[in-house]
């Protein structure tokens, strides 16, 4: 009898681990008219727990072959920022390192090996700009560089972030999901888009 109730129990266990609803939305990547690239954005929602993540490869061509390589591991709790991993490889060579961890009331920011402290609460990151639109939102926190960038509405859903850089980006969002987005990459500046 306790042995069919354990079993019981396991499956249900099983079952429920299951019904995480899962969200994956791939992108091109475009320079000059020209695919150099993909992106693929996937969001996972197990209860409370929201998990983000996405890999970007960029391959073209500027005066030498550049090989970029974007990956961010983001997670939510409760609709707050818990922890976000981001790398960034360029040929090959790390890039940046940066973390974010939520800790006693506060973000522990490790960024290529320094250490800094926010107070402010993250509700919003840069990884949400593929999945939400940013309706009436003023700033996000970027995983990449461990600040915040100023997000402005330009209407008929269209947003500018500008990030700590000035550098500016614009995203066009259809059914509240991110469709086209002209991004400054620093090194190369490009368009994203998403597949049909």
């Amino acid at each position: 009898m306790i042995k069919n109730i354990a079993l019981v129990l396991f499956f249900c266990g099983l079952l429920s681990n299951t019904k995480a609803d899962t969200t994956v939305l791939n992108f091109n990547i475009l320079h000059k008219n020209k695919v150099v690239g993909s992106l693929v954005a996937t969001k996972v929602i197990n209860g409370d727990i929201i998990s983000y993540h996405s890999f970007t490869q960029i391959q073209a061509k500027i005066i030498t072959t550049v090989d970029l390589k974007y990956d961010y591991n983001v997670t939510f709790n409760s609709d707050k920022l818990f922890k976000s991993n981001v790398s960034i490889l360029l040929n090959g060579k790390s890039l940046a390192e940066t973390s974010t961890l939520f800790r006693n009331g506060e973000y522990l920011v490790n960024k290529n090996k320094k250490v800094l402290k926010l107070q402010d609460s993250i509700v919003y990151s840069t990884v949400l700009l593929y999945f939400k639109e940013p309706i009436n939102v003023k700033e996000c926190y970027s995983e990449q560089d461990g600040s915040f960038n100023t997000l402005v509405s330009l209407g008929n859903h269209k947003y500018k972030k500008i990030n700590s850089k000035r550098n500016e980006n614009v995203y066009v969002y259809k059914n509240g999901v991110l469709y086209e987005a002209t991004i400054d990459g620093g090194l190369i500046n490009f368009v994203i888009q998403l597949k049909k």
